[in-house]
């Protein structure tokens, strides 16, 4: 007896195709939502021990470390090469790699230290795909990047060194050549930003993001006018060195618009994450600031009060608590 064999006809094959293509529509979103989701814990995770971190090294030197050591030249030109550490270097026994410090040479600039070109997981945000084989080749060269930033000043106080008076309370945890104590956050650690998320550099020519560089490639400051809110997305958001080489001036489409400088002297707070950034505060604990958070967008606005929620909380003594953000 002679039996016969159905198989698929091609319209229901392409039902089944239809089908496939619309469950791999339903679950990739989520899927990806998932992943990033899982990210942002690797990220929190990073940011929480770093603050651990700050604290452990105030414990031994009963300051936290300086933003960086300035020997000569302008501290805000990363291109005057005769500097020394920055913070994440005093950073690293702290972070379980003593062995990375060992090999820090102290008595040569830091362009030249082999450590620089180490990438370090703890110091890298999974979600940023730049942060990876991405070196940056401005000031000798061979930066590994970072995604990381110590909070110098909503203004820039902190980059050209030391300063008197009132400016310094609107400091951020530390500058150039100089500590911040416990003692001189006055606005308390729970409502004062220690580190802010960066952006590692869209091309190696592209300065931002770099753990050992000294200068603001680790660091934020100048929150107002043009950059005055996270992951902003003006042309000129940062003024820095090496702008116009990285061909990103004006550019907007990736939010990492920056302004030709002789010097690097704003920088602002970016992530991958969608809609905001992480910060650590200086009691330890990490928040996620959304892009929105209230700001005062002011040219003028460093020396003059009140600021706004974004400018507030990176100062350390401007007598402003903000307990919601």
């Amino acid at each position: 007896m002679k039996t016969s064999q159905r198989g698929f006809t091609l319209v229901e094959l392409l039902v089944v195709i239809a089908i496939i293509g619309v469950l791999i529509a339903i679950l990739l979103p989520a899927v990806q939502a998932a992943r990033e989701a899982a990210r942002r814990i690797t990220c929190r995770n990073n940011l929480k021990q770093i603050g651990l971190a700050l604290h452990g090294y105030h414990d031994v030197h009963r300051s936290f470390p300086p933003f960086l050591i300035g020997r000569s030249g302008n501290h805000q030109r990363i291109a005057d090469i005769d500097k020394g550490a920055n913070w994440l270097v005093f950073l690293l026994p702290h972070v379980e790699q003593s062995a990375l410090y060992d090999q820090w040479d102290f008595q040569i600039p830091a362009n030249q230290n082999r450590v620089r070109s180490i990438e370090l997981p703890i110091f890298k945000c999974p979600s940023d795909a730049f942060n990876s084989g991405n070196q940056c080749t401005y000031a000798g060269g061979g930066w590994a990047r970072g995604n990381y930033g110590m909070n110098v000043s909503p203004c820039g106080f902190g980059v050209f060194g030391r300063e008197n008076g009132a400016a310094s309370d609107q400091g951020g945890i530390g500058g150039a050549n100089y500590v911040v104590r416990f003692s001189d956050v006055f606005d308390g650690a729970s409502n004062t930003v220690a580190i802010d998320e960066l952006r590692a550099g869209l091309n190696p020519e592209d300065l931002r993001g770099c753990w050992a560089m000294p200068g603001l490639s680790a660091g934020t400051a100048a929150l107002f006018g043009d950059a005055h809110v996270p992951n902003d997305c003006g042309g000129n958001s940062d003024d820095m060195e090496n702008c116009a080489a990285a061909d990103l001036a004006d550019e907007r489409d990736q939010c990492m618009g920056c302004f030709e400088s002789n010097t690097t002297g704003q920088m602002g707070a970016r992530s991958m994450h969608p809609d905001g950034v992480h910060v650590t505060l200086l009691d330890g604990s990490v928040r996620f600031v959304g892009n929105g958070v209230d700001s005062k967008d002011s040219q003028n606005g460093c020396g003059g009060l009140p600021h706004g929620v974004w400018q507030a909380i990176h100062t350390r003594g401007s007598g402003e608590v903000v307990n919601d953000f």
